[in-house]
């Protein structure tokens, strides 16, 4: 009977490549990887409009930053802007509501449908971000907006706007789009 051995390094590496394969697949919870800083929220001035009216549109700027102890993959962010849903009095709330209030966040219940979305972002490439490592800032701003002839001061403070929120969602690697928060958008001007 004859005996093979195997050199040192190819066992090593047969070793090495295991453990790595292994940590590869264990999946990493972004959203407690992640946190969203340095938020500012408003409303910005996109010009006129076709017809010569102010527009205005809700925006968001921020950082993400890896607060765990692992390196993330690639992360891409994309982004839903909700109006607030007006109820009128004696209308009931909706049972089952897409996009619920967070009190925690401080946001609203809000309509059904998308008041638009925001290009996707890539956070960070192949690279990945290290623990304790940030990205950004990004800036996403909805393509809908409200029109008016008046101030854009005005345009804030009037009776018939209504208030906006963002639910912000990443992806990492190749898995599924989680929701990372959501945030309500200031009644305040930003400028550009």
């Amino acid at each position: 009977m004859r005996i093979l051995r195997r050199p040192a390094h190819a066992v090593l590496a047969c070793a090495l490549s295991t453990v790595l394969a292994a940590s590869a697949c264990t999946p990493l919870d972004v959203r407690a990887a992640l946190d969203v800083t340095d938020i500012t929220t408003g409303w910005l001035d996109v010009g006129l409009d076709n017809l010569g009216r102010n527009k205005l549109v809700p925006a968001i700027s921020f950082r993400v930053e890896n607060v765990s102890e692992d390196h993330t993959g690639m992360l891409q962010l994309n982004a839903v802007f909700r109006r607030c849903l007006v109820l009128y009095q004696g209308q009931p709330e909706p049972e089952d509501p897409v996009s619920p209030a967070d009190e925690e966040a401080g946001t609203c219940l809000a309509e059904d449908q998308e008041w638009g979305s925001a290009p996707l972002i890539r956070a960070a490439g192949r690279e990945g971000l290290d623990p304790g490592a940030g990205a950004g800032p990004f800036t996403m701003e909805s393509g809908l907006g409200y029109t008016g002839e008046q101030s854009l001061a005005e345009m804030i403070g009037h009776r018939d706007f209504v208030d906006v929120k963002i639910e912000l969602f990443v992806k990492h690697r190749a898995d599924q789009w989680a929701k990372l928060g959501e945030f309500p958008i200031d009644r305040r001007l930003l400028t550009q």
